[in-house]
Protein backbone atom coordinates (compact mmCIF):
# COMPACT_ATOMS: atom_id res chain seq x y z
CA UNK A 1 0.00 0.00 0.00
CA UNK A 2 2.86 2.34 0.79
CA UNK A 3 4.53 1.95 -2.34
CA UNK A 4 1.00 2.60 -4.69
CA UNK A 5 -0.77 4.97 -2.30
CA UNK A 6 -2.56 7.18 -5.29
CA UNK A 7 -3.65 3.83 -7.04
CA UNK A 8 -4.76 2.58 -3.40
CA UNK A 9 -6.77 5.94 -3.34
CA UNK A 10 -8.55 5.62 -6.55
CA UNK A 11 -9.70 2.38 -6.49
CA UNK A 12 -11.09 3.12 -2.72
CA UNK A 13 -12.84 6.04 -4.02
CA UNK A 14 -13.92 4.54 -7.27
CA UNK A 15 -15.94 1.68 -5.17
CA UNK A 16 -17.14 4.39 -2.44
CA UNK A 17 -18.84 6.15 -5.29
CA UNK A 18 -19.94 3.78 -8.33
CA UNK A 19 -22.98 3.06 -6.84
CA UNK A 20 -24.57 6.41 -6.36
CA UNK A 21 -23.48 7.42 -9.93
CA UNK A 22 -25.24 4.58 -11.06
CA UNK A 23 -28.13 6.54 -10.90
CA UNK A 24 -26.90 10.24 -10.65
CA UNK A 25 -24.92 10.43 -13.87
CA UNK A 26 -25.43 8.99 -17.32
CA UNK A 27 -22.44 7.08 -18.18
CA UNK A 28 -20.86 8.17 -14.88
CA UNK A 29 -20.40 4.37 -13.35
CA UNK A 30 -19.18 3.06 -16.87
CA UNK A 31 -16.55 5.62 -16.66
CA UNK A 32 -15.74 4.29 -12.98
CA UNK A 33 -15.88 1.18 -14.19
CA UNK A 34 -13.77 1.52 -17.11
CA UNK A 35 -10.92 3.56 -14.85
CA UNK A 36 -11.07 0.61 -12.44
CA UNK A 37 -10.29 -1.80 -15.79
CA UNK A 38 -7.06 0.80 -16.69
CA UNK A 39 -5.54 0.54 -13.45
CA UNK A 40 -6.36 -3.24 -13.09
CA UNK A 41 -4.55 -3.90 -16.77
CA UNK A 42 -1.72 -1.94 -15.72
CA UNK A 43 -0.98 -3.79 -12.56
CA UNK A 44 -1.69 -7.05 -14.04
CA UNK A 45 0.47 -6.44 -16.93
CA UNK A 46 3.52 -3.96 -15.43
CA UNK A 47 6.52 -5.70 -16.12
CA UNK A 48 5.40 -7.12 -19.14
CA UNK A 49 3.61 -10.43 -18.04
CA UNK A 50 1.07 -11.81 -16.23
CA UNK A 51 2.51 -13.84 -13.17
CA UNK A 52 0.84 -17.85 -13.44
CA UNK A 53 -0.05 -17.49 -9.92
CA UNK A 54 -3.37 -15.29 -10.92
CA UNK A 55 -4.75 -18.11 -12.95
CA UNK A 56 -5.92 -20.56 -10.03
CA UNK A 57 -9.11 -22.54 -10.28
CA UNK A 58 -11.41 -19.75 -9.20
CA UNK A 59 -9.79 -17.34 -11.85
CA UNK A 60 -10.13 -19.82 -14.35
CA UNK A 61 -13.65 -20.79 -13.57
CA UNK A 62 -14.90 -17.31 -13.29
CA UNK A 63 -12.69 -16.49 -16.89
CA UNK A 64 -14.67 -19.20 -18.71
CA UNK A 65 -17.53 -17.99 -16.83
CA UNK A 66 -18.02 -14.33 -18.09
CA UNK A 67 -15.71 -15.10 -21.53
CA UNK A 68 -18.98 -17.48 -22.88
CA UNK A 69 -21.23 -14.52 -23.61
CA UNK A 70 -18.62 -13.28 -26.27
CA UNK A 71 -18.07 -16.62 -27.58
CA UNK A 72 -22.05 -17.58 -27.91
CA UNK A 73 -21.72 -14.28 -29.78
CA UNK A 74 -19.50 -15.49 -32.13
CA UNK A 75 -20.43 -18.94 -32.69
CA UNK A 76 -24.30 -17.50 -33.62
CA UNK A 77 -22.53 -14.72 -36.02
CA UNK A 78 -20.43 -17.41 -37.93
CA UNK A 79 -23.36 -19.93 -38.09
CA UNK A 80 -25.38 -16.74 -39.83
CA UNK A 81 -22.46 -15.52 -42.07
CA UNK A 82 -23.16 -11.73 -40.40
CA UNK A 83 -20.10 -10.24 -38.59
CA UNK A 84 -21.54 -7.45 -35.83
CA UNK A 85 -19.15 -5.46 -33.50
CA UNK A 86 -22.08 -4.13 -31.93
CA UNK A 87 -23.12 -7.34 -29.65
CA UNK A 88 -20.15 -7.48 -28.16
CA UNK A 89 -20.44 -3.84 -26.80
CA UNK A 90 -22.03 -5.22 -23.71
CA UNK A 91 -20.38 -9.02 -23.37
CA UNK A 92 -17.12 -7.28 -23.04
CA UNK A 93 -18.02 -5.60 -20.18
CA UNK A 94 -18.17 -9.06 -18.42
CA UNK A 95 -14.74 -10.19 -19.53
CA UNK A 96 -13.56 -6.82 -18.19
CA UNK A 97 -14.66 -7.49 -14.97
CA UNK A 98 -12.06 -10.38 -15.24
CA UNK A 99 -8.93 -8.41 -14.35
CA UNK A 100 -10.88 -6.16 -11.81
CA UNK A 101 -11.65 -9.49 -9.73
CA UNK A 102 -7.62 -10.94 -9.89
CA UNK A 103 -6.37 -7.22 -8.54
CA UNK A 104 -8.52 -6.84 -6.17
CA UNK A 105 -8.17 -9.88 -4.52
CA UNK A 106 -4.47 -9.27 -3.78
CA UNK A 107 -4.59 -5.55 -2.90
CA UNK A 108 -4.86 -4.45 0.98
CA UNK A 109 -8.14 -5.54 2.03
CA UNK A 110 -8.54 -1.76 3.91
CA UNK A 111 -8.47 -0.69 0.38
CA UNK A 112 -12.39 -2.29 -0.65
CA UNK A 113 -13.51 -1.54 2.85
CA UNK A 114 -14.98 1.74 0.98
CA UNK A 115 -17.02 -0.60 -0.37
CA UNK A 116 -19.74 -1.13 2.20
CA UNK A 117 -20.30 2.46 2.23
CA UNK A 118 -20.85 2.97 -1.30
CA UNK A 119 -23.94 0.24 -1.47
CA UNK A 120 -26.33 2.02 0.81
CA UNK A 121 -25.05 5.78 -0.42
CA UNK A 122 -26.23 4.45 -3.65
CA UNK A 123 -29.55 3.51 -2.45
CA UNK A 124 -30.55 6.38 -1.04
CA UNK A 125 -29.25 8.66 -4.03
CA UNK A 126 -31.97 6.71 -6.27
CA UNK A 127 -34.66 7.91 -2.75
CA UNK A 128 -33.37 11.32 -3.04
CA UNK A 129 -33.97 11.76 -6.65
CA UNK A 130 -37.15 10.26 -6.49
CA UNK A 131 -37.97 13.07 -3.34
CA UNK A 132 -36.34 15.77 -4.62
CA UNK A 133 -37.23 15.74 -8.56
CA UNK A 134 -40.09 14.71 -10.42
CA UNK A 135 -38.73 11.14 -10.65
CA UNK A 136 -41.41 10.35 -13.66
CA UNK A 137 -39.78 10.09 -16.89
CA UNK A 138 -40.77 7.42 -20.08
CA UNK A 139 -44.79 9.33 -20.02
CA UNK A 140 -45.36 7.16 -16.64
CA UNK A 141 -45.62 8.12 -13.42
CA UNK A 142 -43.56 5.24 -11.77
CA UNK A 143 -40.27 6.50 -10.29
CA UNK A 144 -37.15 6.10 -12.78
CA UNK A 145 -34.32 8.75 -13.42
CA UNK A 146 -34.31 11.07 -17.28
CA UNK A 147 -32.00 8.09 -18.41
CA UNK A 148 -32.86 4.99 -16.86
CA UNK A 149 -36.45 3.06 -17.28
CA UNK A 150 -38.73 2.21 -14.33
CA UNK A 151 -37.76 -1.18 -14.26
CA UNK A 152 -34.44 -0.59 -14.07
CA UNK A 153 -34.34 2.03 -11.78
CA UNK A 154 -36.69 -0.15 -9.42
CA UNK A 155 -34.54 -3.42 -9.35
CA UNK A 156 -31.18 -1.89 -9.20
CA UNK A 157 -31.87 0.16 -6.06
CA UNK A 158 -33.99 -3.10 -4.38
CA UNK A 159 -30.54 -5.00 -4.92
CA UNK A 160 -28.56 -2.10 -3.37
CA UNK A 161 -30.46 -2.34 -0.74
CA UNK A 162 -30.59 -5.60 0.21
CA UNK A 163 -26.57 -5.51 -0.65
CA UNK A 164 -26.29 -2.76 2.03
CA UNK A 165 -28.58 -5.00 4.91
CA UNK A 166 -26.46 -8.33 3.72
CA UNK A 167 -23.11 -5.93 4.22
CA UNK A 168 -23.68 -5.31 8.11
CA UNK A 169 -20.17 -6.58 9.91
CA UNK A 170 -18.67 -8.01 6.59
CA UNK A 171 -15.78 -7.08 7.79
CA UNK A 172 -16.32 -6.66 11.58
CA UNK A 173 -18.49 -5.50 13.71
CA UNK A 174 -19.87 -2.32 12.57
CA UNK A 175 -20.48 0.32 14.76
CA UNK A 176 -24.81 0.99 15.39
CA UNK A 177 -23.60 4.50 13.34
CA UNK A 178 -22.66 2.00 9.88
CA UNK A 179 -25.55 -0.21 10.81
CA UNK A 180 -28.37 2.33 10.98
CA UNK A 181 -26.88 3.43 7.30
CA UNK A 182 -27.01 -0.22 5.96
CA UNK A 183 -30.33 -0.11 7.51
CA UNK A 184 -31.72 2.74 5.81
CA UNK A 185 -29.67 1.97 2.65
CA UNK A 186 -31.81 -1.32 2.76
CA UNK A 187 -35.70 0.46 3.10
CA UNK A 188 -34.70 3.23 0.89
CA UNK A 189 -34.17 0.41 -1.86
CA UNK A 190 -37.03 -1.10 -0.87
CA UNK A 191 -39.05 2.04 -0.90
CA UNK A 192 -37.78 3.09 -4.21
CA UNK A 193 -38.79 -0.51 -5.56
CA UNK A 194 -42.27 -0.13 -4.17
CA UNK A 195 -42.34 3.59 -6.19
CA UNK A 196 -40.92 2.23 -9.47
CA UNK A 197 -44.34 -0.24 -9.67
CA UNK A 198 -41.63 -3.06 -11.23
CA UNK A 199 -43.51 -6.22 -10.23
CA UNK A 200 -40.92 -8.05 -11.45
CA UNK A 201 -38.63 -7.01 -9.30
CA UNK A 202 -40.78 -7.46 -6.38
CA UNK A 203 -40.47 -11.29 -6.34
CA UNK A 204 -36.81 -10.77 -4.92
CA UNK A 205 -38.02 -9.39 -2.02
CA UNK A 206 -39.66 -12.24 0.28
CA UNK A 207 -36.92 -14.13 -0.89
CA UNK A 208 -33.93 -12.41 0.02
CA UNK A 209 -35.30 -11.12 3.00
CA UNK A 210 -36.42 -14.50 4.18
CA UNK A 211 -32.03 -15.67 3.23
CA UNK A 212 -31.07 -12.85 5.46
CA UNK A 213 -33.24 -13.85 8.31
CA UNK A 214 -32.16 -17.41 8.03
CA UNK A 215 -28.14 -16.64 7.82
CA UNK A 216 -28.05 -14.74 11.16
CA UNK A 217 -27.57 -17.41 13.26
CA UNK A 218 -26.59 -20.77 11.11
CA UNK A 219 -26.94 -22.95 14.72
CA UNK A 220 -31.09 -21.78 14.68
CA UNK A 221 -31.20 -21.33 10.85
CA UNK A 222 -34.33 -24.15 11.23
CA UNK A 223 -35.74 -22.31 13.46
CA UNK A 224 -35.55 -18.91 12.06
CA UNK A 225 -37.29 -19.99 9.11
CA UNK A 226 -40.33 -21.40 11.22
CA UNK A 227 -40.63 -18.25 11.99
CA UNK A 228 -39.61 -16.08 9.61
CA UNK A 229 -42.34 -17.58 6.62
CA UNK A 230 -45.25 -16.92 8.70
CA UNK A 231 -43.63 -13.43 9.54
CA UNK A 232 -43.26 -12.50 5.79
CA UNK A 233 -46.49 -13.85 4.67
CA UNK A 234 -48.67 -11.43 7.40
CA UNK A 235 -46.14 -8.87 6.04
CA UNK A 236 -46.91 -9.56 2.34
CA UNK A 237 -50.82 -9.22 3.29
CA UNK A 238 -50.32 -6.07 5.31
CA UNK A 239 -48.38 -4.70 2.46
CA UNK A 240 -50.97 -5.11 -0.23
CA UNK A 241 -54.07 -4.14 2.08
CA UNK A 242 -52.17 -1.19 3.60
CA UNK A 243 -49.92 -0.26 0.84
CA UNK A 244 -51.99 0.98 -2.75
CA UNK A 245 -49.23 1.07 -5.14
CA UNK A 246 -48.90 -2.58 -4.36
CA UNK A 247 -52.37 -3.46 -4.56
CA UNK A 248 -52.95 -2.23 -7.56
CA UNK A 249 -50.19 -3.38 -9.33
CA UNK A 250 -51.27 -6.50 -7.93
CA UNK A 251 -54.69 -6.30 -9.20
CA UNK A 252 -53.55 -5.75 -12.46
CA UNK A 253 -51.98 -8.88 -13.15
CA UNK A 254 -55.16 -10.83 -12.39
CA UNK A 255 -56.99 -8.10 -14.51
CA UNK A 256 -54.58 -8.35 -17.33
CA UNK A 257 -54.63 -11.81 -17.24
CA UNK A 258 -58.55 -12.31 -17.43
CA UNK A 259 -58.29 -9.58 -20.67
CA UNK A 260 -55.78 -11.53 -21.99
CA UNK A 261 -57.82 -15.02 -21.80
CA UNK A 262 -60.64 -12.13 -23.34
CA UNK A 263 -58.69 -11.71 -26.40
CA UNK A 264 -57.04 -8.43 -25.44
CA UNK A 265 -53.54 -8.60 -25.52
CA UNK A 266 -52.24 -5.60 -25.43
CA UNK A 267 -51.45 -5.06 -21.73
CA UNK A 268 -48.05 -5.17 -19.59
CA UNK A 269 -48.83 -9.01 -19.28
CA UNK A 270 -50.31 -9.72 -22.20
CA UNK A 271 -47.64 -8.00 -24.73
CA UNK A 272 -45.28 -10.10 -22.28
CA UNK A 273 -46.49 -13.46 -22.88
CA UNK A 274 -46.68 -12.31 -26.70
CA UNK A 275 -43.31 -11.96 -26.84
CA UNK A 276 -42.37 -15.14 -24.76
CA UNK A 277 -44.37 -17.24 -27.30
CA UNK A 278 -42.66 -15.25 -30.41
CA UNK A 279 -39.32 -15.88 -28.69
CA UNK A 280 -39.90 -19.92 -28.55
CA UNK A 281 -41.46 -19.98 -32.17
CA UNK A 282 -38.28 -18.44 -33.29
CA UNK A 283 -36.09 -20.26 -31.21
CA UNK A 284 -37.89 -23.46 -32.58
CA UNK A 285 -36.98 -22.70 -36.32
CA UNK A 286 -33.42 -22.23 -35.25
CA UNK A 287 -32.60 -24.39 -32.35
CA UNK A 288 -28.64 -25.15 -32.25
CA UNK A 289 -27.40 -21.08 -32.71
CA UNK A 290 -30.79 -19.00 -32.85
CA UNK A 291 -32.05 -16.32 -35.03
CA UNK A 292 -28.68 -14.17 -34.17
CA UNK A 293 -28.32 -11.24 -31.45
CA UNK A 294 -30.74 -8.58 -33.47
CA UNK A 295 -33.14 -11.83 -34.93
CA UNK A 296 -35.27 -10.78 -32.64
CA UNK A 297 -36.16 -7.87 -33.10
CA UNK A 298 -35.60 -7.90 -36.84
CA UNK A 299 -38.58 -10.73 -36.98
CA UNK A 300 -41.18 -8.61 -35.61
CA UNK A 301 -42.60 -6.90 -38.42
CA UNK A 302 -42.77 -10.09 -40.27
CA UNK A 303 -44.45 -11.57 -36.51
CA UNK A 304 -47.02 -8.68 -36.45
CA UNK A 305 -48.04 -8.66 -40.27
CA UNK A 306 -48.43 -12.35 -40.00
CA UNK A 307 -50.63 -11.92 -37.30
CA UNK A 308 -48.74 -13.92 -34.74
CA UNK A 309 -48.27 -10.72 -32.43
CA UNK A 310 -49.86 -7.28 -32.33
CA UNK A 311 -48.55 -4.76 -33.81
CA UNK A 312 -47.91 -3.28 -30.22
CA UNK A 313 -46.22 -6.20 -29.23
CA UNK A 314 -43.94 -5.71 -31.88
CA UNK A 315 -43.15 -2.48 -31.14
CA UNK A 316 -41.66 -3.80 -27.98
CA UNK A 317 -40.20 -6.51 -28.94
CA UNK A 318 -38.05 -4.55 -31.21
CA UNK A 319 -36.19 -3.26 -27.76
CA UNK A 320 -36.31 -6.45 -25.96
CA UNK A 321 -37.83 -10.16 -25.08
CA UNK A 322 -38.60 -9.19 -21.24
CA UNK A 323 -36.94 -12.34 -20.27
CA UNK A 324 -33.24 -12.45 -20.27
CA UNK A 325 -32.64 -16.15 -20.60
CA UNK A 326 -35.53 -16.39 -23.38
CA UNK A 327 -33.42 -13.41 -25.06
CA UNK A 328 -30.46 -15.60 -24.39
CA UNK A 329 -31.62 -18.56 -26.18
CA UNK A 330 -33.82 -17.19 -29.07
CA UNK A 331 -30.97 -14.69 -30.12
CA UNK A 332 -27.56 -17.43 -29.74
CA UNK A 333 -29.30 -20.78 -29.39
CA UNK A 334 -27.84 -23.37 -27.35
CA UNK A 335 -24.17 -21.35 -26.88
CA UNK A 336 -26.62 -18.54 -25.22
CA UNK A 337 -28.69 -20.13 -23.03
CA UNK A 338 -25.55 -22.11 -21.44
CA UNK A 339 -23.85 -18.94 -21.19
CA UNK A 340 -26.05 -16.78 -19.48
CA UNK A 341 -26.98 -19.56 -16.96
CA UNK A 342 -23.01 -19.88 -16.39
CA UNK A 343 -23.24 -16.08 -15.77
CA UNK A 344 -25.83 -16.46 -13.23
CA UNK A 345 -24.77 -20.21 -11.20
CA UNK A 346 -21.09 -20.03 -11.73
CA UNK A 347 -20.41 -17.30 -9.57
CA UNK A 348 -23.59 -18.39 -7.53
CA UNK A 349 -21.45 -21.81 -7.48
CA UNK A 350 -18.43 -19.56 -6.14
CA UNK A 351 -20.20 -17.55 -3.71
CA UNK A 352 -21.89 -20.39 -1.83
CA UNK A 353 -18.68 -22.35 -1.30
CA UNK A 354 -17.03 -19.31 0.25
CA UNK A 355 -20.13 -18.82 2.67
CA UNK A 356 -19.17 -21.71 4.66
CA UNK A 357 -15.39 -20.17 4.58
CA UNK A 358 -14.34 -19.51 8.65
CA UNK A 359 -12.75 -16.17 7.68
CA UNK A 360 -15.64 -13.64 8.51
CA UNK A 361 -15.30 -11.17 5.64
CA UNK A 362 -14.96 -13.84 3.31
CA UNK A 363 -17.86 -15.64 4.42
CA UNK A 364 -20.04 -12.17 4.42
CA UNK A 365 -19.19 -11.40 0.68
CA UNK A 366 -20.10 -15.11 -0.26
CA UNK A 367 -23.62 -13.80 1.11
CA UNK A 368 -23.82 -10.83 -0.79
CA UNK A 369 -22.93 -12.38 -3.84
CA UNK A 370 -25.37 -14.85 -3.42
CA UNK A 371 -27.84 -11.83 -2.77
CA UNK A 372 -26.68 -10.60 -5.65
CA UNK A 373 -26.56 -13.48 -8.35
CA UNK A 374 -29.61 -14.65 -7.32
CA UNK A 375 -31.22 -10.85 -7.50
CA UNK A 376 -30.31 -10.76 -11.06
CA UNK A 377 -31.41 -13.97 -12.15
CA UNK A 378 -34.97 -13.45 -10.81
CA UNK A 379 -35.36 -9.84 -12.21
CA UNK A 380 -34.10 -11.65 -15.53
CA UNK A 381 -37.52 -13.76 -15.60
CA UNK A 382 -39.36 -11.12 -16.31
CA UNK A 383 -36.76 -8.27 -18.33
CA UNK A 384 -33.73 -8.02 -19.96
CA UNK A 385 -30.94 -6.72 -17.85
CA UNK A 386 -27.89 -7.09 -19.79
CA UNK A 387 -28.97 -5.56 -23.01
CA UNK A 388 -28.17 -2.19 -20.82
CA UNK A 389 -24.54 -1.93 -21.15
CA UNK A 390 -24.34 0.26 -17.64
CA UNK A 391 -26.14 -2.54 -16.02
CA UNK A 392 -23.36 -5.15 -17.58
CA UNK A 393 -20.99 -2.50 -16.01
CA UNK A 394 -22.34 -2.70 -12.30
CA UNK A 395 -23.41 -6.58 -12.08
CA UNK A 396 -19.80 -7.60 -13.75
CA UNK A 397 -17.66 -4.88 -11.58
CA UNK A 398 -20.40 -5.61 -8.23
CA UNK A 399 -19.59 -9.13 -8.95
CA UNK A 400 -15.30 -8.70 -9.11
CA UNK A 401 -15.66 -6.63 -5.33
CA UNK A 402 -17.73 -9.42 -3.89
CA UNK A 403 -15.60 -12.44 -5.51
CA UNK A 404 -12.20 -10.21 -4.62
CA UNK A 405 -13.21 -9.98 -1.04
CA UNK A 406 -14.18 -13.91 -1.14
CA UNK A 407 -10.91 -15.27 -2.71
CA UNK A 408 -8.79 -12.81 -0.58
CA UNK A 409 -6.00 -13.48 1.76
CA UNK A 410 -5.71 -11.22 3.67
CA UNK A 411 -8.27 -11.44 6.37
CA UNK A 412 -7.14 -8.99 9.59
CA UNK A 413 -9.07 -6.08 8.83
CA UNK A 414 -8.58 -2.76 11.24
Amino acid sequence: MQKYPTKMLIISAILLCYPALLFAMKGGMNGLFFLLVGLSLFTLFRGGQVHPKHFDNNAIALAIALSSAALAIFLSQAYHGHFDPHPYDGASRFLLAIPVYLVLRSINLRTLMSFQYGLPLGAMTALLLVLFTSGHYFNTARASTAFMHPIYFGDLSLVLGFLSLFSINLFKRDAPLLIALKTLGCVAGIYVSILSESRGGWIAIPILLTMWLVIQNKKQRYIRLAYAFPLLVVTLLASYFFISIIQHRIDRIFYELANFSNGQADSSIGIRLQLWKAALHLYGNNPLFGVGPDGFAQSMASLSQSGFITPEAAKLGRGEVHSQILASLVGLGIPGLLSILSIYFVPLFMFWKATHSSVNAQRNAGTMGVCLTLGFFLFGLSVETFNIKMIVSFYSLTLAVLLAIAHHKDDAVS
